[in-house]
């Protein structure tokens, strides 16, 4: 299965980046109380459009190639959050893990002097990890509470990614529709889901 870099040519004009949970819920018949069982098998959805182009121009051939040659599970597309590619807080350099981190754990303990803001996203192993919440340093520690759990163990030491940390989608549909109307390609939403 190859894996191709997002086109720089293809910005997206929307994009809904969102996170898709493993669990199940429970609610009580009788108290209508709700208990929830949370599994670490958690990935990152995301839904974009891109500019409308016009027909005659290469990009509304190139856009359509591109979609439709990665229809399907067979090609993996690497991309970021384009609006977010660096964190809003201060933690750059060179990071690593300051601890081993089990799967299933809810925090994620970085060597740093810089900080993170809720929402920053950062990669560890083959996974992007976003801040639950406002993050500093103490004593060159920095650690973070996490979105969802670990995937899969940490070992100390490992590299933390800060920079454009990129996820590996696919497009689950096996087809792609492009729209046209006189002179222009019209913009079609695309779905993509992360596939590690």
């Amino acid at each position: 299965m190859a894996d191709y870099a997002w086109p720089d040519d293809l910005p997206p004009q929307t994009m809904v980046w969102s996170i898709q949970k493993s669990g199940v819920l429970f609610r009580s018949p009788y108290a209508g109380t709700v208990d929830e069982v949370t599994f670490p098998g958690w990935f990152w959805r995301v839904s974009l459009t891109l500019k409308p182009r016009r027909s005659k121009n290469i990009g509304a051939g190139s856009a359509e190639a591109w979609f439709n040659g990665a229809a399907g599970a067979g090609i993996g597309l690497l991309i970021f959050h384009w609006l977010r590619p660096v964190p809003r807080g201060t933690m750059r350099g060179s990071p690593t893990t300051s601890a081993s981190a089990a799967r299933g754990a809810q925090s994620i303990a970085i060597t740093t002097t810089g900080t993170l803001a809720r929402g920053d996203l950062f990669k560890v192993g083959g996974t992007v990890y976003q801040s639950f919440a406002d993050a500093a340093p103490s004593a060159g520690v920095l650690t973070v509470p996490i979105v969802g759990h670990v995937r899969a163990a940490i070992a100390a030491g490992a590299p933390v990614g800060w920079d454009r940390p990129t996820i590996r989608c696919i497009m689950p549909a096996f087809q792609n529709a492009s729209a046209y109307r006189p002179g222009v390609m019209e913009s079609v939403p695309i779905d993509l889901e992360e596939a590690p």
